[in-house]
């Protein structure tokens, strides 16, 4: 069976990470999108040769699909994913799956009666050194996973911006969308759910203002724990650690502060520079559609797992087991894509065909907001947060 999607938001997430994908992909294609810029929906139906809508109502009305893409702004999510589900289509929503439990709640509840399938497309925890870590420690060898170290110091925060973007109340700033994908790896490999966080957030520059940074410690059902770190702050670069590997497994030369000073330079709108580089056609775009003979395994920053018998890390192509006799190297599991999100549409390809069921469902997505909820309130509070 090949999935026909129906892009829903042709921003960087749709139309240049994921179209992509979707275009090579063996049990998908792209048979619509839908976005309210009328340039950029023109342009994208050119290029892939579909029929493109304004509105995802539109687009679900008159395009022939299986599956619908969610890639819109966090706050459109509960609403498109419940007038996906009324229509009986199978979804992959990007993260976070939204913004309160009571979305969630509603979201869990519209996929279930409609007896469709979702997928929360947390791209990082269906990269290869997630699955190898999680494969390695269900096998046993390792014993029981004691402790978690997730470290991440990037530029997020001087990327250029929608205004929404550096909205916490919208789903911006880190918290959002820099925390899941280090979440969800934690309970990929685990296979636990997160029951407490103590949490502390920072707001370092009133010129955008919102979390961009955060260390937190994480209790999981078992009793292990996990460190997680983020900065986005365009100082330190923790690919220093990580073999000088760029997040999508390239090379990368240091440009500490590099995005700091391109936004200091900026004349003219901060989100159309935005467009500009990171939407469609753009340069990232292109780079996207190219070769990749140059990339290494994809990551997401610096991560120890520590289990009985061994601590284990990622390398440039496989995973390090430091154990009682040395250091060994595991090579990478892979997946069909050649990013991630191949695996995205992987696993929700085998739901629809029985093969296997969704493991980052619609109550997988409410659990890790509820996290990222609990890290906001830990905060705020000083105190540690139940879930």
């Amino acid at each position: 069976m090949r999935i026909r999607f129906g892009i829903c938001g042709l921003g960087f997430a749709g139309s240049v990470l994921m179209a992509p994908v979707m275009r090579h992909h063996p049990d998908a294609q792209v048979a619509a999108a839908c976005d309210p810029n009328p340039e950029v929906r023109a342009r994208f139906g050119q290029e892939y040769g579909v029929p493109v809508f304004a509105t995802l109502q539109e687009m679900m009305e008159q395009a022939s699909l299986d599956a619908v893409y969610i890639a819109s702004p966090h706050q459109f999510h509960c609403e498109h994913v419940v007038q996906a589900s009324e229509r009986g289509l199978h979804i992959i929503v990007e993260k976070p799956l939204t913004l309160s439990e009571a979305e969630a709640d509603r979201m869990v509840a519209a996929v279930e009666q409609a007896g469709v399938h979702l997928v929360v497309g947390t791209s990082r925890s269906h990269d290869p050194v997630v699955r190898t870590l999680r494969e390695i420690v269900r096998e046993g060898s390792v014993g029981r996973v004691s402790m978690l170290n997730c470290f991440n110091y990037t530029d997020f925060l001087y990327r250029p911006r929608r205004p929404e973007e550096l909205d916490t109340s919208k789903g911006g700033g880190i918290v959002y969308n820099q925390l899941p994908h280090q979440i969800d790896s934690i309970r990929t490999i685990t296979g636990q759910r997160i029951v407490a966080v103590r949490a502390m957030t920072g707001r370092l520059d009133p010129n955008r203002h919102t979390e961009g940074n955060c260390a937190a410690l994480l209790t999981l059902e078992d009793g292990a724990c996990a460190v997680m770190v983020y900065s986005g702050y365009d100082h330190f670069d923790s690919d220093e650690m990580h073999f000088w590997l760029a997040e999508g497994g390239r090379p990368k030369t240091p440009n500490h502060g590099g995005a700091r000073k391109v936004l200091s330079q900026l004349e003219g709108d901060e989100a159309e520079l935005r467009r500009a580089r990171y939407g469609f056609g753009g340069p990232i775009s292109k780079a996207m559609e190219s070769g990749n003979t140059d990339r290494k395994q994809p990551h997401f920053g610096v991560m120890l797992v520590t289990c009985e018998h061994a601590d284990l890390r990622a390398s440039a192509e496989g995973v390090l087991v430091y154990g009682d006799d040395g250091v060994r190297e595991v090579p990478a599991l892979q997946g069909r894509g050649a990013y991630s999100q191949g695996d995205t549409i992987d696993e929700l390809h085998d739901a629809i065909t029985g093969k296997s069921p969704v493991l980052r469902d619609a109550r997988w997505g409410k659990d890790t907001l509820q996290v990222c909820l609990a890290v906001l309130a830990s905060s705020a509070s000083g105190r540690q947060v139940e879930i």
